[in-house]
């Protein structure tokens, strides 16, 4: 709008500029002329009637004889002429005469009034020695500027309200898709209503239907891999059965573990896919609670899980994506240290919920690498551990979701900090 808008007043200002020299031109000089006939015309009807009446009279009559454009007077004295070296006054002068011919034989005498520049005052001689004295006011080029300023001031104000409707109107269907295309990006799709513009149209309805075929391919990828987990499951049980009448300890041992982790990989799946068809609608929940039920629970199973931070904070989310991404952190944080805290405060920003551990940490480089889907870094992760790389994955599409944003960051001297923030639209609404 803002650029549309600056072009508009661009094209104003160059069109005015265009024609403002002529307008000016034109304008002044006619409106010049013009006055300085009327004043010839005037100043002859006023010689002919004082010049026809006795001295005594004469008073009595110039203030008849005057106008609301043209003053008349009767004095003893002429103006002092001031032609010789005013261009101006010997243009009127030559207006005058070309206009009324006989007022070329009388003595005329032009000046500027000494108060005010754009005021001509001039006398013509009677008869009788004494003088008929004018004065008028011809409007000057900058006197016709400032009327053509304040006509462009008018027009631009006008012209850019009527712009910023007309914009604001035309963009509103491109707002929309702004905002569906940001609502389908976490994990929302909104569909467009089909108005504006025939490209606005046909654009609205492209998005809807590409939302169409990308929500069906994510459904179909998600029954797929869902299918997929469920049916291992079957050999898996299987295997376990069948590892039980192995004679060899150490075989059978081994066996086991492998049939946990593959276990282990099916139920990180299941959760990732869950995560993506969830659709949990939001509630009113304590968050200080729900992170001191994920320390306790883990506590219980002898796990040794800490937490700080206050006894009640109340705030607007989903409590079953919360705790199922709380519980990821905090599987994390005790898989690769001997501990887990959970902390939970408040700042001018927004909710940090973190969990820390005294890990090995990430490398720097690699931070943004471990929010991504099937992603294990094997510095830290050998082919021998568990998990398929989907924790960490849960947990920022779960945060993204709420409308939050994950961090990750590694403690000093050694450790991970996995953060929740939820900045001020997730605010609590009590705190105790």
């Amino acid at each position: 709008m803002g650029r549309v808008m600056a072009v508009l007043l661009a094209a104003i200002v160059l069109e005015f500029l265009g024609s403002a020299l002529l307008y000016q031109y034109f304008d002044t000089s006619a409106s010049r002329e013009e006055s300085a006939r009327n004043l010839a015309e005037q100043l002859v009807v006023a010689d002919r009637v004082l010049d026809g009446t006795q001295p005594g009279g004469r008073s009595a009559l110039v203030g008849q004889l005057s106008s609301d454009h043209v003053k008349i007077g009767w004095r003893a004295v002429p103006v002092a002429d001031q032609r010789s070296h005013r261009s101006e006054l010997r243009e009127v002068y030559s207006i005058m005469t070309a206009w009324e011919e006989q007022l070329a034989e009388r003595e005329i005498q032009l000046a500027f009034d000494p108060g005010d520049e754009q005021r001509i005052v001039g006398s013509i001689r009677l008869e009788d020695g004494s003088y008929v004295q004018f004065a008028t006011r011809m409007r000057s080029q900058w006197e016709s500027f400032y009327l053509s300023s304040l006509s462009l001031a008018l027009l631009i104000v006008g012209v850019l309200i009527a712009a910023a409707l007309v914009i604001r109107a035309l963009g509103s269907p491109l707002r929309h898709l702004a905002d569906a295309a940001d609502a389908a990006g976490h994990g929302q799709p909104v569909l467009l209503a089909e108005r504006g513009p025939q490209d606005l149209r046909t654009l609205a309805r492209a998005f809807n239907a590409m939302q169409m075929r990308v929500a069906e391919l994510i459904a179909s990828r998600t029954r797929a891999l869902a299918a997929m987990s469920h049916d291992l499951r079957t050999p898996l049980a299987r295997l376990r059965l069948r590892s039980e009448l192995i004679d060899d300890e150490m075989l059978q041992v081994a066996i086991d573990k492998d049939i946990h982790e593959m276990e282990r990989m099916l139920d990180s799946v299941l959760a990732y896919l869950a995560g993506v068809t969830d659709a949990e609608e939001p509630s009113n929940i304590d968050l200080a609670s729900l992170a001191m039920t994920v320390a306790d629970d883990a506590a219980d199973l002898g796990r040794p899980v800490e937490y700080a931070g206050p006894d009640s904070l109340h705030i607007r989310m989903c409590p079953l994506r919360i705790k199922r991404a709380l519980g990821n952190l905090v599987d994390n944080a005790l898989h690769y240290g001997d501990r887990a805290c959970i902390e939970l405060r408040t700042s001018p920003d927004g909710i940090h919920l973190a969990v820390e551990d005294d890990g090995p940490g990430i490398p720097e480089e690699q931070l943004a690498e471990a929010l991504e889907p099937f992603r294990r870094l094997e510095f830290a992760r050998p082919r021998n551990t568990e998990g398929m790389g989907l924790g960490l994955s849960i947990v920022h599409d779960i945060v993204q979701r709420e409308g939050g944003e994950l961090r990750l960051g590694n403690r000093q001297p050694t450790g991970l900090r996995a953060e929740m923030f939820f900045p001020h639209a997730r605010q609590p609404t009590a705190t105790i």
